[in-house]
């Protein structure tokens, strides 16, 4: 929910006034994202060695996980992203091995303690404020279940807890079965395995990723790209894990490999379904409630929202999500005896003369932060700052989209023949080796390498590959698409790929240059058109 003022620019009442500031979740998310560089700048590293081998980090996945939460589920659920914050200080208080690392994490710790008490606090306030303004009503109106008229069935948005849950938990089994059946199959490959030395050839790619020779064995001579833990030397010797029954598994002995990433994914399911699950709970309890429901003012509105207003409020202050079949109020405010305590975050019950709403979210505040309150009436240059940056971001945004879209448009248009060649399997034949890949940008990863044409004809050194993907060291079909023996910046793989990916881009670039383009032209059509109505004689 934005933090911006509503239209009408009404002052905020006490209860909205009850919520944290804007600049909280900046402030949550600078100290959680220094947290995070002081342990990576504190890393002592690990050296790996046969003697005394590395083991997979089994709490990396889950720190990440727990990162993740906290960072991106402030915004909606801060009382979630806290205790989120909660875990990932546990988890670096007791495994980091930096020392910055560990006192970011108290500080984590301390910071999420204090926001947790700091929310139950105002929210209990807020309830406290709710309960001030409304009237107690001594009855109930019984629900009706014959006043049906003006009803709309919403079973999606009542399924949304329950899905929520079960996806968590398919989540954590998936995790589960998918570790142990990767675990098996690692450790088969390591009883098959035997044993070489090889020397390391190149620095690591984007990919962590080394290049070795072998240097004994039944494959010496032959290179293999092993992943690494850190960069080792270039010159110096390891002892490397081969299974002869699969030529494409290598290992170094010293560092094993894990797939404890899946320990990431199973403390994210486990956190969506304990989220689900105490969301069912306070509905539960909520519905138990047996203090007399207080009078408040209730408006179903069109998107499956029912609007809140406390008793002798002008404006809404919340809103909480109805499911299944909802019954209607007109469009009007009417009064409703809620249940429960009426706070961000909180779950109601509310009862109408037309039945019971079917409440199936919390309590949500119609302003998820509370604004800095700049606005004309009170810092007059820092409004008309405000408002003229509006127009200025649509501007710059809609500038924005036309240059992208023109670059991709030059980008993909001079794909267009050689990835249509390259579909049809025209073009120089040859062999192109991986000799360094790149994942720095967005989007999938660059390989670059050595082409040599199947004739012998041309050869060409650090060019990109077009279609296909490959590890370092090793070598896929190729085509040359270019003339006269020129220098290419790209070969192709052949195939339709690379024509699928031009033709992504082409989308994509016409996407981003079309809708400027259109609002312009519907902006023009517009003022071309007559005047209509009262409008098209002028004034009498």
């Amino acid at each position: 929910m934005s933090d911006a003022r509503h239209r009408d620019r009404q002052p905020l009442n006490q209860w909205l006034m009850l919520q944290p500031s804007v600049w909280v979740p900046f402030v949550w998310w600078a100290l959680v994202v220094a947290s995070v560089i002081a342990s990576f700048a504190g890393d002592p590293g690990t050296v790996c060695t046969v003697a005394r081998p590395c083991q997979p980090d089994a709490i990396f996945p889950m720190v990440v996980a727990l990162v993740g939460i906290a960072l991106v589920a402030f915004w909606w659920e801060p009382v979630a992203a806290l205790a989120a914050g909660l875990g990932y200080a546990a988890l670096s208080l007791l495994f980091d091995p930096s020392m910055p690392g560990r006192y970011a994490g108290v500080l984590v710790a301390c910071a999420a303690t204090a926001g947790l008490a700091v929310l139950r606090h105002r929210r209990g306030q807020q309830a406290h404020v709710a309960v001030e303004a409304a009237e107690v009503s001594p009855t109930v109106t019984p629900f009706n279940p014959a006043a049906v008229e003006g009803r709309r069935r919403r079973w999606l948005a009542s399924a949304l807890l329950p899905v929520v849950g079960v996806a968590g938990l398919l989540l954590v089994a998936g995790s589960v079965l998918g570790y142990r059946a990767q675990t098996a199959g690692e450790q088969a490959h390591i009883d098959r395995a035997e044993r070489a030395n090889a020397r390391v050839v190149t620095l690591t790619d984007d990919n962590y990723k080394q290049l070795f020779q072998l240097e004994d064995g039944p494959r010496a001579g032959q290179k293999v790209s092993i992943e690494v833990t850190e960069e080792l030397d270039q010159g110096s010797r390891w002892v490397v894990l081969l299974d002869p029954q699969d030529p494409t598994w290598s290992r170094l002995l010293s560092e094993p490999k894990g797939y404890t990433y899946w320990f990431g994914w199973a403390v994210l399911g486990g956190c969506m379904s304990t989220w689900a699950l105490l969301q069912l709970l306070l509905a539960a309890r909520a519905g138990r409630e047996d203090q007399a429901p207080a009078v408040h003012r209730v408006r179903v509105a069109h998107d499956g929202r029912a609007e809140l207003t406390l008793a002798g409020g002008g404006s809404p202050v919340a809103t909480v999500l109805l499911g299944g079949v909802v019954p209607s109020t007109g469009g009007r405010a009417v009064p409703a005896r809620v249940r429960g305590r009426v706070a961000d975050g909180s779950w109601v019950v509310i009862e109408t003369d037309a039945g019971a709403l079917p409440v199936v979210g919390p309590v949500r505040s119609v302003r998820r932060w509370r604004d800095l309150n700049i606005d004309a009436g009170t810092h007059p240059l820092l409004g008309s700052i405000v408002g003229r940056s509006r127009g200025v971001g649509f501007v710059a945004r809609q500038a924005f989209f036309v240059a992208f879209g023109c670059f991709m448009l030059w980008f993909a248009l001079g794909e267009v023949g050689a990835t249509w060649d390259a579909a049809h399997g025209r073009g120089v034949p040859g062999s192109f080796t991986v000799i360094r890949v790149d994942c720095g940008g967005k989007g999938p990863c660059s390989h670059y390498g050595d082409f040599r044409s199947n004739d012998g004809q041309y050869s060409f050194t650090d060019v990109e590959l077009v279609g296909d993907a490959a590890d370092v060291g090793e070598s896929i079909p190729a085509l040359y698409e270019g003339h006269s023996g020129e220098t290419p910046d790209e070969v192709f793989a052949p195939g339709w790929t690379g024509a699928a990916e031009n033709a992504l881009f082409l989308a994509l670039g016409l996407g981003f240059l079309l809708e400027p383009l259109g609002r312009g032209v519907g902006a023009l059509r517009l003022r071309r058109q007559p005047p209509t109505g009262r409008h098209a004689h002028g004034r009498s």
